[in-house]
């Protein structure tokens, strides 16, 4: 660690290195977070745009009864293209636009942990929306609701393309919104500045890790039951059919066991935004940090505990039902927190009354009004009463406007000098202010009424005179008021960046890190990597906001990464440079989601090029072959990242690599849990006719893969050893091992006696050994790239990281097979 008298400041050699690549080309060549960030904040407000000029058109055609402005089946596509708009193309990736953006400026780092992952994530998210809105202009949208509830979904029922549409955007979003966590996960634990412990950070970061690891654990239900959705559709599975032991409240469970976390998944960072507004507009630290942190993270853990509070009128067991209307209650606690923490912060505060803390003051009022709506749907007697109309709605949008719009526009007004160097004109915010607030409640509240009053949701017209004439046209008048105000705020921003005021590094006097940067920031963030002593580092002292940094090679992009707990300096962690290769892997991934929809050639196609773009995206270049090169730096400086496992350290893409297999424990571990849900619904399991599982192969497998393990565990102690040729002869058994493991299997599939268009047992049978399959399939492909590594020299003693992430993926290719074993194989067998 040295002081920046003692070492001068290489300014034009980070330009170089960090400089953005030039033409269209370079732009989808981009990696940097800041432009990743912006990509997703304006993509996500564009798709905003769209969703709310279709409320727009239902309002028109709701805003008398029996009107014709609208057919019902332009109005089922326009208002299931609005919620899946708002909730999988806005909500959560705006808000991880915004994390992406800030949160390394907020921690003092110079990138992400993966920047060339998180192009890949906005590809998939971009790709997601066009395919979306292109499905729309050409009629043949998802019409099915943005739930897509069973059987109404099932092909028999809806044999048009929208639905098929709708699981593929879903999980082109979801694949989006998982590399994003993971990006934010690990940039927050092993990025942080130097003194930035995690009781230091930011209650915006906070806000971000909670959300992140709640991304994890949610995302991969609703990717499951998409997928299965599709094969129920177009390779007639029978998961969702009740004549052949399906179940459509299988659907229910999967989807609202990601669906009602995602609205704390869209509501966290906003609280964490409303900590970061509070916080420079009141002139003071936010009341009650570590109380707000308990809280974030007990909504993280509380919110999985209520999916079925969507589902009290499906005629589940009562008892059942009040543990979940209990939990819904209780999650008030934890939200109410963030309430009385932005009250007691307001009242002890030093105002400064601009257009950011008037959209705080908006977000306390309304959704209080929210939340006390929430609970009272919590109480089953009301919402049996109430469910599937328009109060829900109305609940829903207070909710999450309230609760997650309103300062999601605090925050951009709030952070918009930073990203553009301008700032917003204060007179035309406060109009936009008024107008978006009062046609906000103009609109959504007479739906309560009305909800009360009957109407029911999803309806495209009305009689006259049953009460909801009025109500109606009320809120279709305040939607247009609302629409005024959001272009009152496209006005501004434009005026503003083509002639606004300058402002500055620090317009707002604000206490934290991504203030100390330029406005806009340089491409590498920070000159010195800076190291911090409190929560409010720009707040502290001028003797202890002494400038430390610490040194990175000048060959390449690097910066520091720190430990999980106290962020001490352990090593420096290289990043990679611009590139198109996680363009066209988005494309690839496009490729095969959309081949389940027309031909196995396509998906044999979109497989090829996926495998192709990874081994590219991996594949090392003459540099990185260089140890000399790869260990380069300041005399004294910390190690690298790549040598970390040789010094006792976990580099930061092992713990990616932890996360990518916690994803994949949790989409098997659902697909499991929806082979039990089903067998609880069947009187006799497997259903009469179909043969109980012959043991003998899947037996031989078994061993098979638990013996893989030998070889595998003995190529990782050769290579730390430096025994090359160990390695490589260890990994080729593996591969072998492997491949009579695949053999097997499909010998196996041959021979079975029924296909998965039976029943749903068969179905559920070929999906969990099917995806079992593909991933150990997967585990050799890898493997066999990385013997082709250690033939050409790649691994010794102190490069060695990669072959043990290797290996993490391979035991839990084994580890997850047991489970599945015994579920599948074993307990039919002894039963």
């Amino acid at each position: 660690m040295a002081t920046p008298s003692s070492i001068q400041h290489p300014t034009e050699q980070l330009r170089r290195l960090w400089q953005a690549p030039a033409g269209v080309i370079g732009w989808f060549a981009a990696v940097n977070h800041k432009d990743i960030g912006r990509r997703y904040l304006v993509t996500g407000f564009v798709y905003f745009l769209l969703a709310g000029t279709a409320a727009l058109l239902m309002r028109i055609q709701l805003m008398f009864p029996e009107n014709n402005f609208l057919n019902p089946d332009q109005y089922n596509q326009l208002f299931s293209t609005h919620g899946t708009a708002m909730m999988f193309l806005f909500a959560v990736p705006i808000m991880q636009g915004v994390g992406l953006y800030f949160v390394p400026l907020m921690i003092g780092t110079r990138d992400v942990a993966f920047p060339r992952m998180n192009a890949f994530g906005y590809y998939l998210f971009l790709i997601a929306g066009l395919v979306l809105w292109f499905s729309l202009f050409v009629g043949i949208a998802p019409d099915g609701g943005w739930t897509a509830y069973t059987p109404m979904t099932e092909s028999r029922y809806i044999p048009q393309r929208g639905i098929d549409i709708y699981s593929v955007v879903v999980t082109l979003t979801e694949i989006a919104a998982l590399v994003a966590a993971i990006e934010l996960i690990v940039t927050i634990l092993r990025f942080r500045a130097p003194g930035m412990s995690l009781n230091r950070m930011p209650l915006f970061v906070w806000a971000m890790l909670v959300t992140s690891f709640m991304v994890i654990f949610a995302m991969p239900s609703v990717m499951v039951g998409s997928t299965i959705l599709t094969l129920d559709r177009t390779i007639s599975t029978q998961f969702f059919n009740s004549d052949k032991g399906g179940d459509p409240l299988l659907w229910q469970h999967l989807f609202w066991f990601f669906g009602h976390p995602e609205v704390y998944i869209i509501f966290l960072p906003a609280l964490g935004i409303t900590s970061e507004v509070l916080a420079a507009f009141a002139r003071r630290p936010v009341v009650g940090y570590p109380f707000l942190v308990l809280a974030f993270t007990a909504i993280g853990v509380v919110s999985f505990a209520l999916w079925v509070h969507h589902m009290f009128v499906t005629g589940l067991p009562t008892l059942g039902l009040s543990f979940f209307s209990a939990t819904s209650s209780m999650i008030a606690i934890p939200s109410g927190i963030q309430i009385f923490s932005s009250l007691a912060t307001l009242w002890h505060g030093k105002l400064n009354f601009k257009t950011p803390l008037l959209y705080i003051f908006a977000f306390i009022f309304t959704f209080v009004m929210g939340g006390i709506t929430g609970v009272m749907v919590a109480s089953l007697p009301l919402d049996w009463q109430v469910h599937d109309t328009y109060f829900v709605v109305a609940h829903f949008h207070y909710v999450l406007i309230g609760g997650a719009v309103f300062p999601l526009l605090a925050g951009f007004y709030y952070w918009f000098p930073k990203i553009s160097g301008k700032m917003l004109d204060e007179r035309l915010g406060k109009w936009n202010f008024w107008l978006t607030f009062i046609g906000f409640h103009v609109t959504f509240f007479p739906m309560h009424i009305s909800g009360l009053r009957g109407m029911p949701r999803r309806v495209y017209t009305y009689l006259a005179g049953v009460g909801w004439d009025e109500l109606n046209l009320l809120s279709s008048i305040g939607a247009f008021i609302l629409a005024i105000g959001l272009l009152l705020l496209m006005i501004n921003v434009m005026r503003s960046l083509r002639a606004g005021e300058p402002a500055g590094d620090n317009p707002w006097q604000a206490g934290t890190l991504e203030w100390a940067t330029t406005s806009p920031p340089q491409r590498y963030n920070f000159e010195p990597l800076p190291a911090v002593h409190s929560r409010q580092p720009l707040w502290d002292r001028p003797a202890d906001r002494e400038a430390h940094f610490f040194e990175t090679y000048l060959g390449r992009r690097e910066t520091l990464g720190t430990t999980m707990v106290d962020a001490k300096p352990e090593m420096r962690v290289p990043l990679p440079g611009n590139s198109l290769v996680p363009l066209f892997t988005a494309i690839a991934v496009f490729i095969i989601l959309l081949s389940t929809l027309y031909s196995l050639t396509l998906f044999v196609t979109g497989c090829a090029l996926l495998f192709l773009t990874l081994t590219i995206w991996h594949w090392p270049t003459a540099k990185e072959r260089d140890m000399e090169w790869v260990k380069a730096g300041p005399e004294g400086a910390l190690p690298v990242s790549t040598v970390a496992r040789s010094l006792g350290l976990h580099p930061p893409y092992f713990h990616g690599a932890i996360l990518l297999i916690v994803i994949e424990a949790v989409e098997f571990t659902v697909l499991l849990v929806a082979y039990y849900y089903l067998r609880a619904g069947s009187g006799v399991w497997p259903p009469p006719g179909i043969a109980v599982p012959d043991l003998r192969l899947p037996t031989i497998g078994l061993i098979l893969l638990l013996a893989s393990y030998v070889p595998n565990h003995l190529a990782d102690k050769a290579i730390q050893k430096g025994d090359e040729k160990t390695m490589r002869r260890c990994y080729v058994i593996t591969i072998i091992m492997g491949l009579l493991f695949l053999a097997i299997q499909l010998v196996y599939y041959i021979n079975l006696p029924y296909t998965w268009q039976i029943n749903a047992y068969t179905s559920i049978f070929w999906a969990l050994t099917g995806l079992h399959f593909l991933f150990v399939l997967a585990d050799v492909l890898d493997t066999v790239i990385l013997t082709i590594w250690a033939y050409q020299g790649y691994f010794n003693a102190e490069r060695n990281s990669a072959e043990h992430v290797d290996g993490l993926g391979w035991y839990f290719g084994i580890a997850i097979y047991i489970p599945i074993y015994i579920t599948l194989f074993l307990v039919p067998y002894l039963l």
